[in-house]
């Protein structure tokens, strides 16, 4: 039996404590180590208080955000019951594949394994302990081999023996279509929100094709069908026949769409980032809305998850940005609010 007002409740509770918007331009004003005593003071007490003995700086930051963000997602796992439980399991699936990429990441710039810690989160013991050994491996070939008995391995063997080049990208590109594909293959056929979850993960899936469809349009990029995912409101074979940005414009106008990206797409030199922002913010919006519409369904979870990777995201942002000299106002092209 699943407990949906009970892990509801927790998440709203949880989104409550997330940092307003307009504190982030207090944080792009402040030092480094006056941004760790600041979130020390929110809900990074006890990450700040485990590692600060042996980190500081940027490093202190960014592995208290990881290790939170970690923390909440594992929470939720814990705290739901029956069919919550399977369907955040299976979306969960999402924070693996982004360890991986990083992980991946890592090793094709030879980044030391404890630079390469700080970009992951675990979700739990048996990730940790993957992990740990995918951090020590010296190539690429060798992390995809030591994965051999996980469900990326066959994903990631398959794709990188298809690769012409040196780019991770061929790799990323499958991990997020085994993610998609499981994700959408798994929606519940029945449950108190079976409906409005399903039409969530339709959206998901709209912006993670039109995503793709900028990124290959940006890079000059034609044919990328086998790259996007069934399961959407915009049809694969429709958003596989853009050839242009107009073309993409086109197929975008009357949709919910329209008024988030047509904006960026019409610009005379559109930008990729700025497109990608919007769509962030369509689907933050929308999760907001689901939440308080259902708000006995595991749409508040997902808001509240949402809305904690936004902010973990925005604080690294800040901090890498700080430390590498960045002015204000180019960090402040990085934060999403």
């Amino acid at each position: 039996m699943s407990n949906y007002a009970y892990v509801a409740t927790r998440a709203r509770s949880r989104r409550s404590r997330l940092l307003p918007s307009e504190a982030y331009n207090q944080l792009l004003n402040l030092e480094l180590s006056e941004i760790a005593r600041y979130i020390q003071d929110l809900e990074y007490r006890r990450e700040i208080d485990r590692y600060g003995s042996k980190l500081s700086g940027a490093d202190l930051i960014e592995t208290a955000l990881v290790d939170n963000l970690a923390g909440n997602i594992g929470d939720f796992l814990s705290f739901s019951t029956g069919q919550l439980r399977e369907i955040l399991t299976i979306y969960a699936e999402k924070y693996r594949v982004e360890n991986l990429k990083n992980i991946l990441r890592g090793i094709n710039q030879n980044m030391p394994s404890e630079d390469m810690e700080r970009l992951v989160c675990p979700l739990d013991n048996s990730d940790k302990e993957l992990y740990g050994r995918l951090y020590d491996s010296k190539s690429i070939d060798e992390t995809i081999t030591m994965l051999e008995g996980t469900s990326y391995y066959s994903t990631l063997r398959k794709a990188s023996e298809g690769r012409t080049t040196d780019s991770l990208q061929p790799l990323e590109d499958a991990l997020d279509l085994t993610y998609y594909r499981n994700l959408v293959d798994n929606l519940p056929s029945g449950g108190p929100d079976a409906e409005v979850y399903h039409n969530f993960i339709q959206l998901e899936v709209d912006i993670a094709n039109l995503k793709t469809v900028l990124r290959m349009r940006h890079r000059g990029i034609k044919g990328h069908k086998e790259l996007l995912i069934n399961g959407g409101t915009l049809k694969v074979d429709l958003l596989s026949s853009v050839q242009s940005l107009s073309d993409l414009s086109n197929i975008l106008e009357g949709t919910k769409f329209q008024e988030y990206i047509i904006p960026y797409i019409k610009e005379e030199v559109p930008d990729l980032n700025s497109c990608v922002h919007a769509l962030d913010e369509f689907i933050a919006n929308r999760s907001k809305r689901f939440s308080y519409l259902y708000p006995l369904s595991v749409l508040p979870v997902l808001d509240f998850l949402l809305k904690k990777e936004r902010e973990v995201r925005n604080l690294r942002a800040i901090v890498r940005g700080k430390q590498t000299g960045l002015s204000i106002e180019k960090i402040e092209e990085l934060v999403v609010v």
